[in-house]
């Protein structure tokens, strides 16, 4: 009884509506992080650093450190891991945000892909397109994004 009702009590204070707006505006860089990830890791992966020898050639080189083509080769494992690890938190994203917007109407999805996705989206500009789309009143414009948004915010974290 005691978890079910400190849950509902921590969910009244999270303001979904800001994070929902938030997944909106992550969804690029997402979707980026799933696009190029296979190209990074094939890219890193040829590029990994082998132990070589040390250059004879005469120039000083700095301090010697034995295990410096070790801690090279470390480095970019974690690197390689740091970029997997990514691409499954934009897989857990995705697979939590998608349901959700796939069950938006057309109409919804176009006002919220308007108002939030775009790259330089101006808020002003998007609910100007939202009147000149629907043929409202710029205040009936902003109600019908607010109602998309509410409904989106309730698809991802409920009520």
């Amino acid at each position: 009884m005691t978890a079910v009702l400190g849950t509902d009590i921590t969910w009244k204070y999270v303001d979904r509506r800001a994070a929902a707006i938030n997944a909106l505006r992550d969804f690029s860089t997402m979707q980026t992080i799933i696009d190029t990830t296979d190209d990074d890791l094939k890219a890193l992966s040829e590029d990994i650093s082998t132990i070589s020898s040390p250059k004879l050639d005469g120039m000083p080189g700095g301090g010697f450190n034995p295990h410096g083509s070790e801690d090279r080769i470390m480095a970019h494992l974690e690197r390689i891991d740091n970029r997997q690890r990514r691409y499954l938190q934009a897989k857990d994203y995705m697979d939590w945000f998608l349901p959700a917007w796939a069950a938006l109407s057309d109409d919804e999805r176009w006002m919220l892909e308007s108002c939030y996705l775009g790259e330089d989206t101006m808020q002003t500009d998007a609910i100007i397109a939202i009147c000149d789309r629907f043929h409202i009143e710029r205040s009936s414009a902003y109600n019908k994004k607010n109602r998309a948004l509410s409904h989106f915010a309730t698809l991802l974290y409920g009520r």
